[in-house]
């Protein structure tokens, strides 16, 4: 299963735990948000992407591409696919981001 597909689901197990919806047959049915979220991934899935490790390896190439005011997006598209697609490095990317830019005297 594609990492994204749980990052999906991940996301509601809350409420389903809460309220758990059935089709009659004693099956989880997926919620309206999920589905709308797994179409729009879908979408935007492409035939060559990266993982989540691959991505973090490459996060502080792709940090210092941008401090450097270069085009990360062009010149690592998959990364900067993936980080559209993944919250989770997403948020790695800002965090690093943030302490790359950190002013040292403060």
């Amino acid at each position: 299963m594609k990492n994204w597909i749980k990052k999906i689901f991940k996301n509601d197990r809350t409420q389903q735990e809460n309220h758990p919806a059935t089709d009659g047959m004693g099956s989880a049915m997926m919620s309206s948000s999920q589905a709308e979220k797994m179409v729009q991934m879908i979408n935007k899935t492409q035939e060559v992407e990266l993982t989540c490790d691959e991505v973090h390896d490459l996060l502080g190439e792709f940090a210092q591409m941008a401090l450097r005011n270069e085009n990360p997006a062009k010149l690592l598209p998959l990364v900067s696919q993936h980080l559209e697609l993944c919250p989770d490095c997403r948020e790695e990317y800002d965090a690093l981001m943030q302490i790359l830019q950190a002013d040292p005297l403060e």
